[in-house]
């Protein structure tokens, strides 16, 4: 056999494994063995994840925490809420509410016994068609007056602060636990996209923010030890009902079939 058939075999052979190669990682990750870059993405009029207060009582998030989420703005939608817990009923205590206001801005308001300490990302970030990191870390009730703050941080980087004066009035722990709207005062819902969303009962120092950030996805966050819940968005299909927790077992119910998207992902 000459050299030039024998170099034609082992080509044609390896485009052949090259293939199959290609085929079985798609079908893992189809199945969902391997992380499979999967988004939820919510149409700004009727979808959202709920968890009611099992979520969002399951550790002390009414005086310290942080929310770590990528996020991609489709459309302007005034106020549509991105994350949200807050009191049963009444509206002094909504804490930890994440949100696009009606310039394109992310804003992150902590509010307690109806004072509400408002951070924003300074710049809008609508229609950029860009997939950014979003972390707001916050601390009320702490002895030391000067620890008490809340921080936003937009791609790795701290974009404000805000002193908070006030503390948790409600008597009993948050009792609802919303992605995608607001639960409890508007229904104004989100638009855009939402992946890797992570919630710890401690304050994630800038070091850990910007590290989290420059990891890009998929990032595993299980290893923290502040972790309470992860939502990795991974492994679902249209037509799903509920959405696991991968921390814990703190799992979400999926409203009105939001949409999963494979294709557009961080």
């Amino acid at each position: 056999m000459g050299v030039s058939k024998i170099n034609s075999l082992v080509v044609a052979n390896l485009a052949k494994i090259d293939s199959l190669a290609k085929a079985n990682i798609n079908k893992i990750n189809n199945v969902g063995f391997f992380i499979d870059n999967i988004s939820f993405d919510f149409d700004g009029a009727n979808d959202y994840l709920s968890g009611g207060n099992a979520a969002a009582s399951n550790a002390t998030l009414e005086t310290t925490g942080s929310i770590s989420m990528w996020v991609k703005l489709d459309a302007m939608s005034a106020n549509g809420v991105m994350w949200q817990i807050a009191a049963e009923t009444g509206t002094d205590n909504q804490l930890f509410i994440l949100w696009q206001n009606q310039f394109g801005k992310i804003r992150g308001s902590v509010k307690l016994d109806g004072v509400a300490n408002v951070v924003d990302s300074g710049s809008g970030l609508e229609g950029d068609d860009t997939w950014h990191h979003v972390v707001m870390t916050w601390l009320s009730g702490d002895r030391t007056a000067s620890n008490n703050i809340v921080r936003l941080y937009i791609d790795g980087s701290q974009t404000d602060t805000d002193a908070i004066g006030n503390t948790w009035s409600d008597g009993s722990p948050p009792q609802t636990f919303t992605i995608g709207r607001n639960e409890i005062q508007d229904n104004a819902y989100f638009n855009g996209h939402i992946n890797d969303l992570a919630v710890f009962d401690d304050v994630l120092s800038s070091s850990e923010v910007s590290a989290i950030y420059n990891s890009g996805l998929p990032k595993n966050e299980s290893g923290h030890s502040g972790l309470t819940s992860y939502y990795t968005m991974e492994g679902y299909s249209d037509g799903d009902t509920s959405l696991a927790d991968d921390r814990s077992s703190f799992d979400l119910t999926i409203n009105n079939s939001t949409d999963i998207d494979s294709t557009d992902t961080p």
